[in-house]
């Protein structure tokens, strides 16, 4: 995958937690706030870093020292920003993912402050999908960290994180529902939708080229409307499956996951 460079920081979406930090504290006693600003630029430099190294080598196997030689920093300089290798992986975390859910924040009230075409969900579901895409293209290895290495994240790390994923589903699935609502038969789940969603546009790490592939704005709208033409029905009727599939589908599902199931004990 070809390289190619991240946008530039947004101080202003720097969450507060991202303050809590003993250096972030001793920042914002300074005099002047410059200092500060300063301290968070660093800070969401080295969660960038950190989010590379831990999406190349695994969260296991990386160590503070890599994290810190790729960074430009000492050890004891990278101690100055975070406790540890598990603060880390929490603030990359919440950095995303607080991000994303203040964004969306701000663009979905002003769409449905500007009424009209801006204000309808369709409108709000392609943005949603872009500022995702925009994100996620320009730090491919964050993506992977955030969907791989949750697990890891325990205790009050974990929970906070949780917290912001669950906002920030909220946010696409209230769009699901009002589609939904605008059905007279009522056929799709906001839930399996939003969800089907999500696990479209995150896989996009696995194959997305950016010296081939189209910008996040062009493939938003594609999805958009690969989900809209979803939610519409097909000749004016919607969909069933053959009779007999759903029952082999659950017959398949059952017996891949007792396979799987006695694999692991192997």
């Amino acid at each position: 995958m070809a390289a190619f460079n991240a946008p530039p920081v947004n101080p202003g979406m720097t969450s507060e937690k991202l303050r809590e930090t003993p250096g972030a504290k001793a920042a914002e006693s300074a005099p002047r706030r410059q200092k500060t600003a300063k301290f968070d630029r660093k800070l969401v430099e080295i969660l960038r870093t950190a989010a590379t190294v831990f999406a190349e080598v695994g969260f296991d196997p990386a160590s503070i020292r890599m994290v810190a030689d790729r960074a430009g920093v000492s050890v004891a300089g990278l101690y100055y920003y975070v406790h540890s290798k598990d603060e880390l992986l929490y603030l990359i975390q919440y950095h995303v993912f607080d991000g994303l859910v203040r964004r969306f924040e701000t663009d979905s009230a002003q769409m449905l402050a500007a009424g009209g075409e801006s204000a309808r969900p369709e409108a709000r579901l392609h943005r949603f999908i872009h500022n995702h895409l925009s994100h996620f293209l320009a730090d491919m290895a964050s993506l992977t960290v955030c969907t791989r290495e949750l697990g890891r994240l325990s205790g009050d790390y974990l929970q906070q994180v949780e917290a912001l994923q669950h906002a920030y589903f909220a946010q696409a699935f209230g769009i699901f529902q009002e589609l939904s609502s605008a059905q007279d038969d009522g056929r799709m789940d906001p839930r399996t939708a939003t969800l089907a969603m999500f696990g479209t546009i995150n896989w996009v790490s696995s194959w997305y080229n950016p010296a081939s592939d189209k910008s996040a704005g062009e493939l938003a709208a594609e999805f958009a409307e690969l989900y809209l033409r979803g939610v519409s029905s097909v000749g004016g009727q919607s969909m069933e499956p053959p009779s007999g599939v759903a029952e082999r589908k659950l017959e398949d599902a059952s017996e891949f996951a007792s396979t799987k199931k006695g694999r692991g004990r192997q």
